[in-house]
């Protein structure tokens, strides 16, 4: 068979002398005929990425890092604006790579954890910092907190060896994962707080409410990863903007482009000029429609104005994570599970964005329901003790002021109703727990059957706290129980602050200021006056972030809280 095409001939005969041959020498064929070239690239591109895979663990295998306890002062008015400025001064830890340090080297952005921890019904605020960074941690922590206690811990998570299936102990875990695009901002403190009346409405309360609910063999963790992110974060939150606004893109035609589109151009005028000179007339030049503010719903308007709020900001590459874990007899899906799904909902916007668990939630519904409920425990238990922010679909980007939103210190009004005696009663479940309809909404439409079940026993006789008054954690866990250690790690530090002596990731002195500025609202910003908290206490935010109360007149019928009284 031939293809004759005048200039020549090809021959195609030897297709079907091929077409009747065994499969192998129809392939040994193309081998031999050119096809060891893909056989070779797919070799070569294999073994780079698996070399490039060994660095990565080489490289991770050589950082070391600390965790830190940390303890801000009982009577904090601070609201999250403070933590917020701690994640822009920790922006400081970015490692800017080229791409042989990254691809060749296996070197890769190191990452903090952000934990909150109840174990038997005590909190406790920690933070793992890469050792490198720890100045800069304890710098920006101080900055905003001079009166707190920062205690190197040793891993908590590490003294969990269970392995499942196991006859003693369960463990309920997921990811938190964003239902939209992660350039959509998730509802941030700035809205929780009543411009009325000035109040703030700290959605932590509801968290820390039901982690302090829980009583000896349980345990509930929440982490949140995070690690600067590479800069040109802006680009794809500009994108989403314009195609919100309906604002084209302006496409850039390169050097091929050009010469391309040459010879069409050409064509172009020369038929014109003779469509011209034969009496016909040309129409007018369509002009692109003019953009307008007034042709786009206010809706889409203030959607790509939290966009553009988002993307002007610190951003972050982050990964949420909770788990649930206990001894079976002692084991409550209905409160932990729902509870603390019900309240990271809080940050939730039909509008913006949410959180909701991701697909390695330890739930399986088809076959092999056991083997794979398993499976699923030891991996996710695995993930948070490595602090791994690429299981799923890998981190998704926050803000500063988001990071601050879902990680903060709570101030005394969130401590004072946390402080009280839990004993043994039978409570209803807490208050705005996701329904059917509100959990299918969000994508919460797959929690366990039993996580709303009306009625439970809590048999405890711990005090729920957070842990400012006690050292329960601490003495688990401190790396040195005197505590001398980690005040004088303190004093230091805050020598180095004042000395300008804190560095970056690039070895670069920073500046770690300490004035917080505590008013987010609006009316606040327009005034000199810090907000009041009630009618007998009135805090001023000062230079040096300490706090003055103004005591009640001596004719007050209230009197002065007990001095033992335990603070949360």
């Amino acid at each position: 068979m031939f293809i004759d095409l005048g200039f020549v001939q090809i021959d195609l005969s030897w297709i079907d002398n091929l077409g009747g041959q065994p499969f192998y020498v129809i392939m040994w064929h193309f081998f031999v005929n050119g096809g060891w070239i893909l056989f070779v690239v797919a070799f070569i591109w294999g073994a780079w990425k698996n070399y490039v895979f060994l660095q990565v663990r080489k490289f991770a295998g050589k950082q070391k890092y600390v965790l830190l306890a940390i303890d801000v002062p009982k009577n904090n008015y601070q609201t999250p604006k403070a933590v917020e400025n701690i994640f822009t001064a920790l922006a400081g830890a970015d490692m800017p790579m080229a791409w042989f340090e990254k691809n060749i080297k296996g070197e890769f952005q190191l990452e903090f954890s952000f934990e909150i921890v109840s174990i038997d019904g005590y909190l406790q605020f920690l933070v793992r910092t890469p050792s490198q960074f720890r100045d800069l941690v304890e710098a920006a922590i101080y900055s905003q907190y001079p009166e707190a206690e920062l205690t190197e811990v040793e891993d908590y998570a590490e003294a969990v060896d269970t392995t499942f299936p196991d006859d003693e102990y369960n463990l309920w875990g997921a990811d938190l994962v964003l239902v939209k695009d992660d350039c959509i901002p998730i509802k941030t403190y700035r809205e929780f707080e009543d411009m009325s009346s000035k109040e703030f409405k700290d959605p932590m309360a509801a968290l820390l409410e039901i982690m302090g609910k829980i009583g000896k063999g349980e345990q509930i963790w929440f982490q949140m990863i995070a690690a600067p992110a590479d800069i040109g974060w802006q680009k794809s939150g500009e994108k989403a903007i314009k195609k919100i606004l309906q604002i084209p893109e302006k496409t850039k035609m390169t050097t091929v482009d050009k010469i391309l589109n040459a010879p069409l151009d050409v064509l172009s005028r020369v038929g014109d000029e003779v469509f011209k000179a034969t009496g016909g007339e040309l129409g007018p030049e369509e002009k692109p429609a003019e953009f307008s503010m007034l042709k786009i719903p206010p809706h889409e308007q203030a959607l790509a104005e939290a966009i553009g709020h988002k993307i002007d900001k610190i951003m972050y590459d982050c990964k949420g994570r909770i788990i649930y874990y206990g001894k079976k007899e002692v084991f409550r899906k209905g409160l932990a599970v729902s509870g603390t799904i019900g309240a990271i909902k809080q940050f939730t916007s039909t509008e913006l964005n949410a959180f909701k668990p991701g697909n390695n939630k330890t739930q399986s519904r088809i076959w092999a329901v056991d083997y794979r409920n398993d499976r699923k425990k030891n991996k996710i238990l695995t993930a948070y003790k490595d602090r791994n922010a690429w299981t799923g679909k890998g981190p998704y980007m926050l803000n500063s002021e988001e990071l601050a939103t879902v990680f903060h210190f709570p101030d005394i009004e969130v401590q004072a109703p946390l402080v009280k005696k839990v004993e043994a009663r039978k409570s209803m479940a807490p208050v705005g727990l996701p329904t059917d309809q509100d959990a299918a909404d969000v994508g919460f439409d797959d929690l366990e059957e039993d996580a709303s079940s009306p009625e439970m026993d809590v048999e405890s006789d711990v005090t729920p706290a957070i842990d400012y008054d006690n050292d329960y954690f601490e003495e688990r866990f401190a790396i040195d129980k005197t505590g001398e250690s980690d005040k004088k790690r303190k004093e230091e530090v805050l020598q180095k602050i004042k000395a300008g002596d804190i560095k970056n990731a690039s070895n670069e002195k920073v500046e770690i200021k300490s004035e917080v500025d505590d008013k987010f609202s609006i009316e606040d910003n327009e005034t000199d006056e810090a907000p009041v908290l009630d009618e007998k206490t009135e805090t001023k935010t000062l230079p040096t972030l300490k706090v003055k109360q103004e005591k009640e007149s001596s004719d007050s019928d209230e009197e002065d809280s007990p001095s033992n009284l335990p603070f949360v």
